[in-house]
């Protein structure tokens, strides 16, 4: 049985951070039988959420949790991709995973109207005297000091969103009018395309980046697809054991 250690379900997302839905997501893809506990960074192998608990193995960092996984289960999900797709699906996660995340990141701990909903989500899962001051002043500055160090927060409030709208362009781009990232089946890429809409049309609070992505009618439709095709019977969150 495989354990997977992330956040809760938030707004009907699967996960707080967006790597966990995409893990949970590929988890439902391969139908592979699986739990779900709280994670706690600290006890992860890279000091980072998500991770997994295979066969007493303790695997961090989503990318590679879905290498071993394909590994030790394979599947055939990627089988019919060119090298030209495949070498697309990589750039795709990479700006996804490595630039578009800190725009979203900027969302939800720099604005206030995310900050409020992060602050109002955390509320309960952190000790009522301190947790305020772990949220707002060490963890939201840890926030701020990272964005400014990957080189994204360290532009003004429209630069920021301007590049990261151009991220989302260019995946609608992409996904033109295909019901999945390379066509009429799902593949891997599309655990990362699906957890970066979710994360940011599902979100309730307004910004830039949420709305430009949801002035593209064929992410909002794509987001709704995968919602229903891999969360729709079980809700995000819910072990799915055999």
């Amino acid at each position: 049985m495989i354990t997977l250690f992330q956040p809760p379900p938030l707004f009907g997302i699967p996960s707080l951070t967006p790597f966990g839905t995409k893990v949970e997501t590929y988890l439902r893809m391969v139908d592979l039988p699986y739990t779900v506990r709280d994670g706690d960074p600290r006890r992860g192998p890279t000091g980072k959420i998500p991770y997994i608990e295979v066969d007493g193995r303790r695997i961090g960092d989503s990318s590679e949790i879905l290498e071993q996984l394909a590994r030790l289960y394979p599947h055939t999900l990627d089988d019919g991709l060119t090298a030209a797709q495949r070498a697309v699906g990589h750039v795709t996660r990479r700006t996804l995973e490595e630039h578009l995340y800190w725009a979203l990141a900027y969302t939800r701990w720099v604005e206030p109207d995310g900050f409020r909903y992060v602050a109002a989500y955390f509320r309960g899962l952190l000790p009522p005297v301190i947790g305020p001051l772990i949220l707002g002043t060490l963890i939201r500055r840890d926030m701020r000091g990272a964005l400014h160090r990957q080189g994204l927060g360290r532009h003004d409030r429209d630069g920021l969103y301007r590049r990261g709208c151009a991220d989302v362009d260019a995946v609608a781009t992409l996904l033109a009018d295909g019901p999945f990232f390379f066509g009429e089946q799902p593949t891997t890429i599309d655990c990362s395309v699906f957890a970066f809409t979710s994360a940011a049309l599902m979100f309730p609070a307004d910004n830039p980046l949420k709305r430009c992505m949801a002035g593209h009618p064929n992410l909002v439709a794509y987001n709704e697809r995968m919602c229903q095709r891999y969360f729709g019977d079980h809700p995000p969150g819910s072990s799915r054991p055999r």
